[in-house]
């Protein structure tokens, strides 16, 4: 899995109704299992061409392979995942996730998120037109002499992160990176995870003022807010910084 994001933050947009709200309300954010992905193409568990390639270099009883095989697509299944993106400025990520520039965005740090003890990894997304099959099985022959290195737990690490980390290439410019853990559910953070708020070019002050007294406590006095303007140059959003 992949190390921590270069600037440590990675974004998270939402719109100001109850549901968007609960993740600063809480303190937690939600990893969903694969079947509630907003794309359908995700996380296809019927890969038998992989698999031929695994059973055509592994020798393993029936009921062997028929449980590794179980194991990963319910592996693939069970596991929560958590999107956020590398990017604060895309309008078209403001328009789909954050009610059409209404709503706001939080920087998180990563660090904080994946804290010591927590089992989270982070997988920046590859974007591409075909599933990911043929890459692990390129793996596969390349390390075909490497006996330590091609063994089943890491042949089934491959196959899980290659299919939880890889979408179509149209999402590509959501540069989305995923946390991932072995069971979805609410995730607690600690305030010092959240290091900054963004408001849109359309945020109400109604729902800056709410949003703001949310995180009014003095936990909440590292944050930094800023809100979404257009530039005057091009058809680009700037942030300036709030008082």
């Amino acid at each position: 899995m992949n190390t921590t994001v270069k600037n440590g933050i990675l974004f998270k947009y939402r719109n100001c109704k109850d549901d968007g709200l609960r993740v600063l309300r809480n303190r937690e954010l939600w990893f969903a299992t694969a079947d509630n992905f907003n794309d359908p193409f995700e996380a296809e568990t019927s890969f038998p061409d992989v698999l031929a390639a695994v059973w055509a270099r592994k020798e393993l009883p029936l009921d062997l392979k028929l449980k590794f095989e179980e194991a990963l697509k319910e592996s693939i299944s069970t596991y929560g995942v958590c999107a956020l993106s590398r990017a604060r400025k895309n309008q078209l990520m403001w328009s789909h996730y954050a009610d059409e520039h209404r709503g706001f965005c939080i920087g998180f740090k990563e660090k904080e998120l994946r804290y010591e003890g927590s089992k989270i990894h982070a997988i920046d997304i590859t974007y591409q037109s075909n599933y990911p099959y043929q890459g692990i099985i390129d793996r596969l022959n390349f390390f075909e002499n490497h006996p330590n290195e091609n063994n089943l737990h890491n042949i089934a690490g491959d196959i899980i992160h290659s299919i939880l980390g890889t979408k179509y290439s149209g999402w590509r410019y959501e540069r989305e990176r995923r946390l991932i853990k072995l069971d979805s559910g609410a995730l607690k953070f600690e305030p010092k995870a959240i290091n900054s708020i963004a408001f849109g070019l359309r945020t109400s002050e109604e729902s800056k003022e709410e949003i703001r007294s949310l995180l009014s406590g003095k936990e909440w006095s590292h944050v930094k807010w800023y809100k979404a303007e257009k530039s005057i140059v091009k058809y680009s959003l700037d942030f300036s910084l709030m008082s």
